[in-house]
């Protein structure tokens, strides 16, 4: 075996099979990644994903931006080991940078991250004009608005409302703060018979033309208070004596401390309803001055009246009958 080792002709022929061993073993390689790339190069995958949300950077406490979709659509194509994982996983972002731009109209390019650059990427629209205006904020006073208010009793009424807080702040694109003419709280009343205490409502802006406003409102919702009462009218009245005083007795007058009755009932009642009926004053017993409690008469269509009852003073004189002439 020594011998073996020392023969020149023993160490060439291992030196041969070694390098033929070594060259096949470089030709296998190649051939394999030779059909790799032949593989890779004519399977290719294409996927169109919609509805891709679209991210914008910019500077939020300074500006507004209009213009921008608010979702894109992305295609890419590449090998299928590629596109698979971010179809499904969807994991990437498109974008718009717009951190350099200041107020005013631009012309700007989509990007996105996260997807391998093995894969080409197609973003629709590929580029997209967006207005950059300067934010501002102002306060406004918040009135409120009600829903179904024609659905409520005729014989009710809704009174001022209580708004907490009574102001909200306004801010957006200086444009859009411009135009705010209106902003309101929504408060159903259709099914109410009564007060309606604390609701939190939302508030929402509108221009001139109603159209409601895109804008931030701080704070969004506000605490109304809305006074839900019978609906009431003032109305003036006449005392009449009726019945006639006993003979011997002249009634100067009759007077009241209360000047006018209210009156509830609803719209159409109370608007035909200008002045009180004559409130009659029995006369027939009275034979001195007099202070006497009097029932007020509820009108037909009248749901109710106040006061229930008046006084009423009764101022009187005595006369001689020709009776006492001719006994003096």
């Amino acid at each position: 075996m020594d011998n073996w080792f020392r023969s020149v002709w023993f160490i060439r022929i291992i030196s041969l099979i070694l390098a033929g061993l070594l060259w096949v073993t470089v030709n296998v390689d190649d051939n394999m990644d030779s059909d790799s790339l032949i593989f890779n190069d004519t399977s290719s995958d294409m996927e169109v994903m919609d509805n891709v949300p679209l991210e914008i950077r910019f500077d939020s406490d300074e500006y507004v931006v209009s213009g921008l979709p608010q979702e894109v659509s992305v295609t890419v194509e590449g090998p299928p080991s590629a596109v698979t994982p971010v179809v499904r996983q969807q994991n990437f972002e498109v974008f718009v940078d717009l951190m350099e731009y200041g107020p005013g109209t631009h012309e700007v390019s989509l990007q996105h991250t996260g997807i391998s650059n093995q894969l080409a990427v197609t973003i629709e629209p590929k580029t997209i004009e967006v207005t950059i205006e300067e934010k501002v904020g102002e306060d406004f006073e918040v009135s409120v608005d009600y829903l179904n208010e024609s659905t409520m009793s005729g014989e009710l009424e809704i009174g001022d409302p209580e708004v907490t807080p009574s102001t909200v702040q306004i801010t957006g694109a200086s444009s859009i703060v411009e135009r705010v003419a209106s902003v309101k709280a929504i408060i159903d009343v259709g099914e109410a018979d009564s007060t309606i205490e604390n609701q939190e409502a939302p508030v929402k802006v509108y221009d001139n033309q109603g159209n409601e406003l895109n804008v931030l409102v701080d704070p969004n919702e506000v605490t109304v208070t809305v006074p839900i009462v019978e609906r009431m009218k003032q109305v003036p009245f006449q005392l009449e004596g009726v019945g006639g005083a006993p003979e011997g007795v002249i009634v100067n007058s009759l007077n009241s401390e209360v000047q006018q009755i209210t009156i509830y009932g609803s719209q159409e009642t109370l608007a035909s309803i200008e002045e009180f009926p004559p409130i009659e004053v029995d006369l027939t017993e009275v034979t001195e001055d007099q202070t006497v409690n009097v029932k007020v008469p509820v009108p037909e269509g009248v749901k109710r009246v106040d006061p229930e009852t008046i006084e009423v003073q009764i101022d009187v004189e005595q006369v001689q009958t020709d009776e006492e002439d001719t006994e003096a």
